[in-house]
């Protein structure tokens, strides 16, 4: 059974693909060259796909492997690759960090404060519109971010320009209709001032804004947003220390600036591609809304599930200190403070977590694609290890910023109670930041529904749990709320995460890869 044709067939096959695993992935290729049984049966006198399956595979010892060992170290990548790599991947969270050292060392700065302090009632509606801008904004966020990369990945930045505007005009829609409903609600409550509650309002509708032009504009320019996000940092900075503007005053101006920057710069890039012709000579037509909606609720959710739980401690908190939901949230400074500097820990750990992450995703992909089939069955022991590695090495970081955090609060003279939840608090993020690390494989494998139950339960957990200690036994206690919200994101995310390892070829072919 060989001819010309056929043995052009078998040299095609083990050139494209020398590192078959069996003769099913030969019939596989061969169908997918578009041969049927009958095909095969006229041209190569085979009865049918398989039995031509068997035979090719037989061929194979005419295709010596190149060495593996050799191919391996030759695909390794080199110092200065992994160096460019962990720059790469770290400082594209860090310098969100950023912002907010500069603005808690502002916080402990030895400032004349005596004019700073806003009215009660509208610094604690700032607060409370701040998280709630986060909380319902960070859903288009995430619509915004997974959809633009989609189409940016198929270099068709017109399209992603085109869906990225319709989901931000969505998005204000939404953000307009729920702040006019808080507002309205603020209003027969009589929570406070009209002119408190409209201020809170607009400040709500305007961040909630702000967040979503941050994504579309992270799109489209590499380095604007975190630019954008380090210079009204550094203005706020500027402001308040030497030109002595009140805390509204500098808000609101750096608010203005950011909002200013980021409608430039979201405009220009309107006018940019309205002027460019279309890839396929016309407009490609954008999916049906019910069609987008039913492929990025899922991520919406997570957006939204995942900074409620962040912020569900602190809502528990306020409320508590307000005494009843429905009066005005409070804004318990003593114990906020003291979660920022645990904040503070959470956002220098998810650069290294987002690190590690994403090298034990790129080690998978990499080995899946040079793989034999010897190979195969050590795959996922060799996941396993470098995934306790990872946590290792995260341990050791937090171990090292933990020290840090004792010889400042040593330094800062704070209260003992205060210290206390500052240290539990951490734990709880270093829970967390595991449990992300987790989250970010089983994304990268689109396992995204069973991450998105693991995060309501922990945070409606952490929510009620939190609440009923803060009533029962002091706000500080809602903290616990925290650790045990964050103990069963880990535990939930890592049987899912090992248990994704253990079955590495099929997750791998699961995700689509």
């Amino acid at each position: 059974m060989t001819n010309h044709s056929l043995q052009n067939l078998i040299n095609s096959i083990y050139i494209n693909y020398p590192n078959v695993c069996d003769p099913w992935e030969i019939v596989a290729i061969v169908e997918t060259l578009g041969y049927t049984d009958k095909t095969i049966a006229a041209e190569f006198g085979c009865p049918d796909a398989l039995v031509l399956g068997q035979f090719i595979y037989a061929q194979r010892e005419q295709f010596p492997f190149v060495d593996r060992d050799r191919e391996l170290s030759r695909l390794a990548p080199k110092f200065i690759d992994k160096l460019n790599v962990f720059v790469t991947q770290f400082s594209h969270s860090f310098v969100y960090t950023i912002p907010f050292i500069i603005l808690l060392i502002l916080n402990y700065l030895p400032l004349d404060k005596s004019g700073d302090f806003l009215p009660p009632e509208l610094n604690s509606l700032f607060g409370f519109s701040t998280m709630a801008s986060l909380i319902t904004s960070s859903g288009f966020v995430q619509m915004i971010s997974r959809r633009g990369l989609f189409y940016i990945g198929l270099r068709d930045p017109i399209q992603a320009n085109r869906i990225c505007t319709s989901i931000l005009l969505m998005g204000i829609f939404v953000t307009i209709l729920l702040g006019s409903i808080g507002i309205l609600f603020c209003f027969y409550q009589r929570i406070t001032t009209d002119r408190y509650i409209i201020i809170a309002g607009s400040y709500y509708m305007v961040l909630s804004t702000i967040w979503m032009l941050f994504a579309i504009v992270g799109l489209q320019y590499r380095f604007a947003a975190p630019t954008i996000l380090i210079g009204v940092t550094c203005c706020f900075f500027i402001l308040r220390l030497f030109f002595k503007f009140s805390p509204l005053e500098a808000q609101t101006s750096t608010i203005a600036i950011a909002f200013g920057s980021l409608l430039l710069l979201f405009g220009s890039n309107q006018i940019k591609y309205r002027s460019i012709a279309p890839k396929f000579g016309k407009l490609v037509a954008l999916p049906h809304l019910s069609i987008l909606i039913y492929l990025l609720i899922p991520y919406f959710l997570y957006g939204i599930v995942y900074f409620g739980f962040i912020f569900a401690d602190r809502l528990v908190a306020n409320i508590t200190r307000a005494g009843h939901f429905m009066l005005i949230p409070g804004n318990n400074l003593e114990y906020q403070d003291s979660m920022d500097l645990a904040l503070l820990n959470l956002l220098l750990i998810v650069p290294l977590v987002e690190y590690f992450s994403y090298t034990l995703i790129m080690y998978w992909y990499d080995r899946a694609k040079h793989m034999t089939l010897a190979e195969a069955g050590s795959l996922s022991w060799q996941l396993q290890k470098k995934y306790w590695s990872s946590i290792g090495r995260i341990l050791l970081y937090f171990g090292l910023l933990m020290s840090i955090t004792i010889v400042l609060l040593s330094i800062l003279h704070r209260s003992q109670n205060d210290n206390i939840l500052t240290i539990v608090a951490c734990l709880g993020y270093l829970l967390f930041a595991i449990g992300l690390f987790n989250t970010v494989i089983l994304l990268s494998l689109n396992r995204l529904r069973d991450v998105l139950g693991i995060l309501a339960i922990a945070t409606i957990v952490d929510f009620i749990v939190g609440y009923l200690l803060s009533i029962l036994f002091g706000v500080y206690l809602a903290a616990i709320g925290l650790i045990i919200g964050s103990t069963i994101i880990v535990i939930g995310s890592s049987k899912k995460a090992l248990s994704a390892l253990d079955r590495a070829g099929y997750c791998y072919f699961y995700s689509g890869y």
